[in-house]
Protein backbone atom coordinates (compact mmCIF):
# COMPACT_ATOMS: atom_id res chain seq x y z
CA UNK A 1 0.00 0.00 0.00
CA UNK A 2 0.91 3.62 -0.51
CA UNK A 3 1.88 5.77 2.48
CA UNK A 4 -0.92 8.12 3.58
CA UNK A 5 1.61 10.93 4.15
CA UNK A 6 2.74 10.83 0.52
CA UNK A 7 1.78 13.58 -1.92
CA UNK A 8 -1.69 13.00 -3.34
CA UNK A 9 -0.68 14.75 -6.56
CA UNK A 10 2.12 12.26 -7.34
CA UNK A 11 1.82 10.08 -10.38
CA UNK A 12 1.11 6.86 -8.42
CA UNK A 13 -1.82 8.42 -6.65
CA UNK A 14 -3.20 9.94 -9.85
CA UNK A 15 -2.84 6.57 -11.63
CA UNK A 16 -4.67 4.87 -8.78
CA UNK A 17 -7.49 7.44 -8.67
CA UNK A 18 -7.95 7.59 -12.44
CA UNK A 19 -7.40 3.84 -13.02
CA UNK A 20 -9.90 2.69 -15.56
CA UNK A 21 -11.10 6.28 -16.20
CA UNK A 22 -10.66 8.80 -18.97
CA UNK A 23 -7.35 10.48 -18.30
CA UNK A 24 -7.95 13.02 -21.03
CA UNK A 25 -10.54 14.63 -18.74
CA UNK A 26 -9.56 18.06 -17.38
CA UNK A 27 -9.35 17.03 -13.75
CA UNK A 28 -6.46 14.61 -14.43
CA UNK A 29 -4.48 17.22 -16.36
CA UNK A 30 -5.03 19.88 -13.68
CA UNK A 31 -3.82 17.55 -10.96
CA UNK A 32 -0.84 16.40 -13.00
CA UNK A 33 0.27 19.97 -13.87
CA UNK A 34 -0.62 21.51 -10.46
CA UNK A 35 3.03 21.76 -9.41
CA UNK A 36 4.05 23.71 -12.50
CA UNK A 37 0.99 25.99 -12.22
CA UNK A 38 1.77 26.83 -8.60
CA UNK A 39 5.40 27.64 -9.39
CA UNK A 40 4.40 29.93 -12.25
CA UNK A 41 1.92 31.75 -10.01
CA UNK A 42 4.56 32.18 -7.30
CA UNK A 43 7.10 33.62 -9.73
CA UNK A 44 4.56 36.04 -11.26
CA UNK A 45 3.38 37.29 -7.85
CA UNK A 46 6.98 37.74 -6.67
CA UNK A 47 7.88 39.64 -9.82
CA UNK A 48 4.92 42.03 -9.44
CA UNK A 49 5.70 42.63 -5.79
CA UNK A 50 9.36 43.43 -6.46
CA UNK A 51 8.45 45.61 -9.46
CA UNK A 52 6.22 47.80 -7.29
CA UNK A 53 9.37 48.90 -5.42
CA UNK A 54 11.99 48.80 -8.14
CA UNK A 55 10.12 50.59 -10.96
CA UNK A 56 9.54 53.87 -9.01
CA UNK A 57 13.23 53.96 -8.00
CA UNK A 58 14.34 53.51 -11.60
CA UNK A 59 11.91 56.19 -12.76
CA UNK A 60 13.23 58.71 -10.23
CA UNK A 61 16.83 58.08 -11.41
CA UNK A 62 15.98 58.34 -15.10
CA UNK A 63 13.68 61.39 -14.75
CA UNK A 64 15.48 64.62 -15.79
CA UNK A 65 15.70 67.24 -13.05
CA UNK A 66 14.50 70.79 -13.61
CA UNK A 67 17.29 73.30 -13.93
CA UNK A 68 16.57 76.64 -12.26
CA UNK A 69 18.66 79.47 -13.65
CA UNK A 70 19.68 82.07 -11.08
CA UNK A 71 20.82 85.40 -12.44
CA UNK A 72 22.80 87.71 -10.27
CA UNK A 73 21.55 91.17 -11.15
CA UNK A 74 23.37 92.95 -8.42
CA UNK A 75 21.86 95.56 -6.12
CA UNK A 76 18.75 97.33 -7.36
CA UNK A 77 18.80 101.10 -7.04
CA UNK A 78 15.46 102.82 -6.41
CA UNK A 79 15.20 106.37 -7.69
CA UNK A 80 13.97 108.89 -5.12
CA UNK A 81 10.38 110.04 -5.46
CA UNK A 82 9.77 113.58 -6.71
CA UNK A 83 8.67 116.13 -4.10
CA UNK A 84 4.88 116.44 -3.67
CA UNK A 85 3.18 119.15 -5.68
CA UNK A 86 0.67 121.33 -3.84
CA UNK A 87 -2.39 121.93 -5.98
CA UNK A 88 -4.86 124.72 -5.21
CA UNK A 89 -7.95 123.39 -3.52
CA UNK A 90 -11.18 123.77 -5.44
CA UNK A 91 -14.26 124.97 -3.68
CA UNK A 92 -16.79 122.22 -3.43
CA UNK A 93 -20.01 123.11 -5.11
CA UNK A 94 -23.03 122.82 -2.88
CA UNK A 95 -25.35 120.10 -4.15
CA UNK A 96 -28.57 121.40 -5.61
CA UNK A 97 -31.59 120.86 -3.45
CA UNK A 98 -33.36 117.71 -4.51
CA UNK A 99 -36.82 118.29 -5.76
CA UNK A 100 -39.29 116.95 -3.28
CA UNK A 101 -41.59 114.55 -4.97
CA UNK A 102 -45.14 114.67 -3.83
CA UNK A 103 -46.09 111.30 -2.37
CA UNK A 104 -48.49 109.41 -4.53
CA UNK A 105 -51.91 109.09 -3.04
CA UNK A 106 -52.71 105.51 -2.16
CA UNK A 107 -56.27 104.32 -2.07
CA UNK A 108 -57.37 101.91 0.60
CA UNK A 109 -58.14 98.63 -1.12
CA UNK A 110 -59.28 95.20 0.04
CA UNK A 111 -58.36 92.19 -2.10
CA UNK A 112 -61.38 90.03 -2.87
CA UNK A 113 -61.16 86.96 -5.22
CA UNK A 114 -62.21 87.89 -8.79
CA UNK A 115 -62.94 91.50 -7.79
CA UNK A 116 -61.49 94.46 -5.96
CA UNK A 117 -64.02 96.95 -4.62
CA UNK A 118 -63.36 100.25 -2.89
CA UNK A 119 -66.39 101.65 -1.09
CA UNK A 120 -66.40 105.25 -0.03
CA UNK A 121 -68.96 107.10 2.00
CA UNK A 122 -69.23 110.83 1.53
CA UNK A 123 -71.38 112.97 3.79
CA UNK A 124 -71.57 116.71 3.37
CA UNK A 125 -70.91 118.81 6.45
CA UNK A 126 -74.13 120.09 8.10
CA UNK A 127 -74.83 123.82 7.62
CA UNK A 128 -73.72 126.31 10.23
CA UNK A 129 -76.36 128.07 12.31
CA UNK A 130 -75.50 131.37 10.68
CA UNK A 131 -76.29 129.82 7.30
CA UNK A 132 -79.88 129.19 8.45
CA UNK A 133 -80.55 132.87 9.12
CA UNK A 134 -83.06 134.23 6.58
CA UNK A 135 -83.22 130.82 4.88
CA UNK A 136 -85.50 127.82 4.87
CA UNK A 137 -84.60 124.16 5.41
CA UNK A 138 -85.15 122.20 2.23
CA UNK A 139 -83.96 119.16 0.27
CA UNK A 140 -81.32 121.15 -1.66
CA UNK A 141 -79.02 124.13 -1.12
CA UNK A 142 -79.67 126.98 -3.55
CA UNK A 143 -79.45 130.75 -3.82
CA UNK A 144 -82.69 132.78 -3.82
CA UNK A 145 -84.81 135.28 -2.04
CA UNK A 146 -84.13 135.52 1.68
CA UNK A 147 -86.97 134.74 4.11
CA UNK A 148 -87.42 134.44 7.84
CA UNK A 149 -89.17 131.05 7.61
CA UNK A 150 -87.31 128.17 9.23
CA UNK A 151 -88.91 125.31 7.36
CA UNK A 152 -90.96 124.51 4.31
CA UNK A 153 -94.68 125.02 4.93
CA UNK A 154 -96.35 121.63 5.29
CA UNK A 155 -99.99 121.16 6.16
CA UNK A 156 -101.99 118.07 6.91
CA UNK A 157 -105.55 117.05 6.13
CA UNK A 158 -106.19 115.18 9.35
CA UNK A 159 -105.44 111.62 8.08
CA UNK A 160 -101.67 111.82 8.05
CA UNK A 161 -101.26 112.61 4.33
CA UNK A 162 -99.55 115.73 3.10
CA UNK A 163 -101.99 118.22 1.63
CA UNK A 164 -103.83 121.42 2.29
CA UNK A 165 -106.31 120.12 4.87
CA UNK A 166 -106.30 121.35 8.45
CA UNK A 167 -106.98 118.46 10.78
CA UNK A 168 -105.59 117.24 14.05
CA UNK A 169 -103.71 114.27 12.49
CA UNK A 170 -99.91 114.01 12.36
CA UNK A 171 -98.37 115.50 9.22
CA UNK A 172 -96.20 113.09 7.18
CA UNK A 173 -93.10 114.69 5.66
CA UNK A 174 -92.50 113.28 2.17
CA UNK A 175 -89.61 115.63 1.51
CA UNK A 176 -86.43 113.92 0.36
CA UNK A 177 -83.61 115.45 2.42
CA UNK A 178 -79.93 115.46 1.64
CA UNK A 179 -77.81 113.63 4.18
CA UNK A 180 -76.48 116.97 5.41
CA UNK A 181 -79.94 118.41 6.03
CA UNK A 182 -81.24 116.06 8.70
CA UNK A 183 -80.73 115.99 12.43
CA UNK A 184 -80.05 112.24 12.58
CA UNK A 185 -78.34 110.56 9.63
CA UNK A 186 -79.56 107.20 8.32
CA UNK A 187 -77.31 104.37 9.45
CA UNK A 188 -76.74 100.92 8.05
CA UNK A 189 -77.17 98.16 10.61
CA UNK A 190 -73.66 97.60 11.96
CA UNK A 191 -72.21 100.91 10.76
CA UNK A 192 -70.19 101.80 7.68
CA UNK A 193 -67.81 98.86 8.17
CA UNK A 194 -70.75 96.48 7.86
CA UNK A 195 -71.98 98.47 4.83
CA UNK A 196 -68.58 98.17 3.12
CA UNK A 197 -68.50 94.43 3.92
CA UNK A 198 -71.97 94.02 2.42
CA UNK A 199 -70.84 95.76 -0.80
CA UNK A 200 -67.64 93.72 -1.08
CA UNK A 201 -69.45 90.42 -0.41
CA UNK A 202 -72.15 90.99 -3.04
CA UNK A 203 -70.41 93.05 -5.71
CA UNK A 204 -68.95 91.19 -8.69
CA UNK A 205 -66.45 92.67 -11.11
CA UNK A 206 -68.12 92.32 -14.56
CA UNK A 207 -66.22 90.04 -16.90
CA UNK A 208 -66.58 92.54 -19.73
CA UNK A 209 -64.94 95.25 -17.61
CA UNK A 210 -62.07 92.93 -16.67
CA UNK A 211 -61.46 92.03 -20.32
CA UNK A 212 -61.36 95.70 -21.36
CA UNK A 213 -59.42 96.81 -18.27
CA UNK A 214 -62.17 99.27 -17.26
CA UNK A 215 -61.55 100.83 -13.85
CA UNK A 216 -62.96 103.79 -11.98
CA UNK A 217 -65.72 104.93 -9.67
CA UNK A 218 -69.47 104.63 -10.22
CA UNK A 219 -71.43 107.39 -8.47
CA UNK A 220 -74.70 105.93 -7.15
CA UNK A 221 -77.63 107.89 -5.68
CA UNK A 222 -80.38 106.27 -3.62
CA UNK A 223 -83.04 107.19 -1.08
CA UNK A 224 -83.35 105.69 2.39
CA UNK A 225 -87.09 105.64 3.01
CA UNK A 226 -88.87 106.28 6.31
CA UNK A 227 -89.09 102.53 6.93
CA UNK A 228 -85.36 102.07 6.20
CA UNK A 229 -85.77 100.47 2.78
CA UNK A 230 -83.73 101.62 -0.21
CA UNK A 231 -85.43 103.10 -3.30
CA UNK A 232 -84.80 105.40 -6.28
CA UNK A 233 -81.42 103.85 -7.08
CA UNK A 234 -79.91 105.81 -9.95
CA UNK A 235 -76.47 106.07 -11.56
CA UNK A 236 -75.24 109.66 -11.37
CA UNK A 237 -71.92 109.04 -13.09
CA UNK A 238 -70.86 105.69 -14.51
CA UNK A 239 -67.91 104.05 -16.25
CA UNK A 240 -69.79 101.53 -18.42
CA UNK A 241 -68.81 97.94 -19.29
CA UNK A 242 -71.45 96.57 -16.92
CA UNK A 243 -70.03 98.28 -13.80
CA UNK A 244 -72.95 100.76 -13.55
CA UNK A 245 -75.61 98.03 -13.61
CA UNK A 246 -73.66 95.89 -11.13
CA UNK A 247 -73.28 98.74 -8.64
CA UNK A 248 -77.00 99.64 -8.91
CA UNK A 249 -77.98 95.97 -8.48
CA UNK A 250 -76.07 95.60 -5.22
CA UNK A 251 -77.40 98.88 -3.77
CA UNK A 252 -80.99 97.90 -4.66
CA UNK A 253 -80.71 94.61 -2.69
CA UNK A 254 -79.47 96.38 0.43
CA UNK A 255 -81.14 95.39 3.72
CA UNK A 256 -83.10 98.03 5.62
CA UNK A 257 -81.28 100.93 7.22
CA UNK A 258 -82.06 102.85 10.36
CA UNK A 259 -83.95 105.81 8.82
CA UNK A 260 -82.89 109.40 9.22
CA UNK A 261 -84.89 111.61 11.56
CA UNK A 262 -85.94 115.25 11.47
CA UNK A 263 -88.02 116.85 14.22
CA UNK A 264 -88.40 113.42 15.88
CA UNK A 265 -89.91 111.97 12.71
CA UNK A 266 -88.51 109.42 10.30
CA UNK A 267 -87.82 111.15 6.99
CA UNK A 268 -86.62 110.21 3.53
CA UNK A 269 -82.91 110.91 2.96
CA UNK A 270 -80.93 110.78 -0.27
CA UNK A 271 -77.44 109.32 -0.22
CA UNK A 272 -74.82 109.59 -2.96
CA UNK A 273 -71.81 107.29 -2.68
CA UNK A 274 -69.00 106.27 -5.04
CA UNK A 275 -68.23 102.58 -5.58
CA UNK A 276 -64.78 101.92 -6.98
CA UNK A 277 -63.80 99.14 -9.38
CA UNK A 278 -60.04 98.49 -9.51
CA UNK A 279 -58.09 95.71 -11.17
CA UNK A 280 -55.72 93.84 -8.84
CA UNK A 281 -52.08 94.82 -9.35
Amino acid sequence: MLNNSSNLYKAEWLDLVFKGRNKNYGAYLLRAESGNIQMKALWIASALFISSFVVPMIYQKLKPHEVVAIFDQGPVEIAPLPPPIDLPLKKEEEPAAAKAEAPKEKLKMVKIPSKVVVVEHTTAEPPMLKDLDNAIVGPVTQEGKETNLQSLPITGDGNGAVGTGTGNGTTVDNTIYNSSGVEVYPEFDGGMKAWAKFIQRNLRYPYQAQEKGVQGKVLISFVVERDGSVSNVTVVNGIGAGCDEEAARVIAKSPKWKPGRQNDQAVRVRYTIPIGFAMPQ
